[in-house]
């Protein structure tokens, strides 16, 4: 592991001498590769699926592991987009230009080596490696044993993409079960520069334990959306609908809902014939229950506030006004992302000054909390962590910047 750290490093300070023509040659060359090896990379999540069958794997984390004709796709498109966009390293930004002539600008860099600890999603491979070749990153990545055969297989595949064009250690795809290397590779403050785990809170909180180096945590999404008194009930259905049921296992979908008291009559009944016929699992507070006497709800707990579901679960909880709805996001969020449903400005403004998670929606999906449809092509992960960014991780979020200073002889006086 030591070793590969070190390689990781070294390629790392060559990157930067790449141009776009040579990386677009590289991103071209991942792209064929995958087009023409794409019935290997089936078949091999097919393997995976296979085995978390057998280990009874929950459904949310098959659901994240499945790569087939339309989700293969979606990755060939997201690499389209990263290599579409500006470039993000290396560009200047003017500040100012003092009296005495002295400039003073802002340069993007790389962060420089970062290692990616993730769980399923093999997608997260092509994801990650593409967003850090774009921005002249090394990256490590190390995936669970659940997605082995997939990771396996996209990871020789960037190989072999990418040797005439970059360095060869730019991008490296352990393929080791053996869970003692994390803590390895957590140790090599000198040779890695960052790491960002993905994944369960058993994951997170490893890596924040045991990092020798800062950690960009993509934390769980226990997301909540707000229906206020003055929410048009019609468009709050069919985006509670979405943003639970579209597809529940995500880090992006609702997990808590909470109804301002003065709508729910009016609201639930539809709401709740709706979400029966989709076979969501309701966990409700007392008040809906005794509102709806004739229905068969689960009676909410206080763990299930605090309970990322990732299935097709929901709970809901009744509110006197947008106060209490903030004080319990502040309590049970986990900044990742919150909505709003209201048509009132001044409720919107609240919500968005008061609420903190890395992103904020107002009268829209949570389910748009992501890289590719906030328009960074792919996400190497979504940070609930606010050093160093905040929300989607795209290519420009895995630059830092530097103080680039030019004179003609001055010296301080």
């Amino acid at each position: 592991m030591k070793d590969i750290a070190i390689k990781a490093k070294q390629a790392s300070r060559n990157l930067m001498k790449i141009d776009k023509a040579t990386r677009n040659k590289a991103f071209d060359s991942i792209i064929n590769n995958l087009n023409n090896r794409k019935n290997e990379v089936i078949e091999a999540n097919k393997l995976d699926l296979e085995d978390a069958k057998k280990s009874n794997l929950s459904s949310a984390m098959v659901d994240r592991l499945v790569i087939d004709e339309s989700r293969f796709q979606s990755i060939v498109n997201g690499i389209i987009s990263v290599k579409e966009q500006d470039e993000v390293v290396g560009k200047m930004n003017e500040l100012f230009k003092r009296e005495d002539g002295l400039m003073v600008s802002k340069q993007s860099v790389p962060l420089g080596v970062i290692l990616m600890i993730f769980e399923s999603r093999p997608n997260v491979v092509i994801d990650s490696a593409v967003l850090a070749l774009k921005s002249s990153n090394a990256i490590i990545l190390k995936g669970g044993k659940e997605a082995k055969h997939t990771n396996k297989i996209l990871g020789s595949i960037l190989s072999d993409s990418i040797k005439e064009y970059a360095p060869e250690d730019t991008i490296q795809v352990l393929d080791s079960t053996d869970r003692d290397i994390v803590n390895d590779l957590l140790s090599y403050k000198d040779e890695i520069d960052v790491v960002i785990p993905r994944g369960g809170k058993g994951l997170i909180n490893h890596v924040y334990d045991n990092a020798k180096m800062p950690v960009i945590a993509h934390f769980q999404g226990l997301c909540h959306m707000y229906i206020d008194k003055e929410a048009d009930l019609s468009k709050s259905i069919e985006l509670v609908i979405n943003a639970k049921t579209q597809r529940p296992g995500v880090c992006n979908a609702i997990e808590t809902l909470l109804v301002h008291e003065e709508v729910l009559q009016k609201l639930g009944a539809d709401l709740f014939t709706r979400l029966s016929e989709l076979n969501t699992e309701l966990r409700v507070d007392e008040k809906i229950e005794k509102t709806f006497p004739n229905n068969t709800f689960a009676k909410a707990s206080s763990e299930d506030w605090e309970t990322e579901y990732l299935s097709n679960i929901l709970s809901i909880k009744t509110v006197s006004s947008i106060d209490d709805a903030i004080s319990h996001i502040a309590t049970y969020g986990s900044n990742h992302t919150e909505c709003i449903i209201s048509e009132d400005k001044e409720a919107q403004s609240r919500f968005l000054n008061e609420v903190d998670a890395s992103c904020i929606m107002i009268n829209s999906s949570t389910r748009f909390n992501d890289g590719g449809e906030l328009g960074l092509g792919a996400e190497i992960g979504i940070s609930t962590s606010k050093l160093h960014a905040y929300g989607p991780m795209g290519a420009e979020q895995m630059t830092s910047s530097r103080y680039v200073v030019v004179g003609d002889g001055h010296v301080r006086g």
